[in-house]
């Protein structure tokens, strides 16, 4: 049984219940000879003998009139519908009353009739009172319930797009940098340098990466880490002595999770718009510092005084929209300096607001 039905069913012992306990006779010389137990049995067996009209009321009303006219937004005539719904059952239950209820389960003569119209109607209105509010609670749970479904399809719907948005940039992100180690084999190559093969070895295991790693939704931190190593020492098979790298890290748990290949484009970019277009020593700083669930993150390179480095290429603005999906309380700050370009990341939690991204078999 789902959950639904089981609710439905709460609804109606815990309205049988309540609207049975009204309609138990505590008082009266009629029913002075009847137990306690024989009143709540009189009251009880009279609401179950109601509900036969209100049920099929309530869900003509909540399943025929309700979705139609919503969904058309035509609510005078669902207003009508409503109202006639509730004429028509408190009719019936009137004609219960005096037909059946009184004479056989209350053992009384019905009440006399009305002395003149105005008092039949005044009393059909105060009949009706307890069918008007049974159907209105029932439609304002109903209006509640479908609120709150919209809410939650809403909900879906952006969060779909969000992931969406996300494959689509990660898949930007995979050959994008590949493209970029690739120069660097293509620079190794027309030199006919002797490391050739150690870049084509190292640029294995970076495609390896690139395929069984940045397709999950977070990796260890520790992965990026190496992943960092790994692009570093590809790029001093390239610039040799040229080349100055200072790597600095300060991890108190390698094992934290971060979304992947979110810092290495930063790090791509210092040697591909700082070092590769730049004459004589180069430098690049990194520092990674990751404490309490927050990142620190760093990346400052040497380029020449009349270099304008690109800071919204394909790899930097796909990480900054990356990081405003995944990680909004994210800081981010690019200074393009005379001699010197930085970058600047600092996210105060490393801890997903977008959710996880299905992960991918080998």
């Amino acid at each position: 049984m789902n959950k639904r039905v089981l609710l439905h069913i709460g609804f109606w012992i815990f309205y049988s219940i309540y609207n049975g306990y009204l309609s138990v006779p505590l008082s009266g010389t009629s029913f002075a000879e009847l137990s306690m137990w024989e009143r709540f049995e009189v009251g009880y067996l009279t609401e179950m003998i109601l509900l036969t009209v209100k049920i099929p009321a309530v869900y003509l009303v909540l399943y025929a009139f309700l979705p139609k006219s919503f969904a058309s937004k035509k609510i005078g005539i669902f207003a009508v519908q409503f109202f006639l719904t509730a004429m028509v059952a408190t009719t019936l239950s009137r004609w219960m009353w005096h037909s059946f209820i009184y004479e056989n389960i209350y053992q009384i003569d019905p009440p006399a009739e009305a002395s003149s119209i105005l008092v039949a109607i005044f009393r059909w209105m105060f009949s009706s009172i307890e069918i008007w509010m049974l159907l209105g609670i029932a439609v304002a749970i109903k209006l509640f319930r479908l609120r709150l479904q919209t809410v939650q399809r809403e909900k879906i719907l952006i969060e779909e797009k969000l992931q969406s948005e996300l494959k689509f940039l990660r898949a930007q992100t995979n050959p994008h940098f590949l493209f970029n180690t690739l120069n660097n084999l293509y620079h190794l190559a027309r030199k006919k340098s002797e490391n050739t093969a150690d870049a084509i070895l190292k640029l294995s295991g970076l495609m390896r990466y690139l395929l069984y790693e940045s397709s999950v939704s977070n990796i260890p931190i520790a992965k990026e880490i190496k992943l960092i190593r790994d692009y570093i020492e590809l790029e001093k098979l390239r610039y040799s002595e040229r080349l100055s790298i200072d790597f600095k890290i300060e991890v108190d748990n390698e094992a934290q999770l971060i979304a992947p290949l979110l810092l290495m484009p930063f790090v791509e970019n210092a040697f591909k718009h700082g070092a590769s277009e730049s004459t004589g020593n180069i430098w690049v700083h990194i520092f990674l510092k990751v404490k309490n669930n927050a990142l620190e993150f760093s990346v400052k390179n040497s380029k020449d005084t009349d270099l304008k480095i690109k800071t919204k290429g394909i790899g930097l603005k796909n990480v900054k929209r990356q990081l405003d999906l995944i990680y909004p309380a994210h800081k981010l700050e690019i200074k393009n300096g005379a001699q010197e370009f930085m970058v600047f990341l600092k996210i105060p939690k490393l801890v997903r607001t977008v959710s996880p991204l299905p992960q991918m078999a080998d």
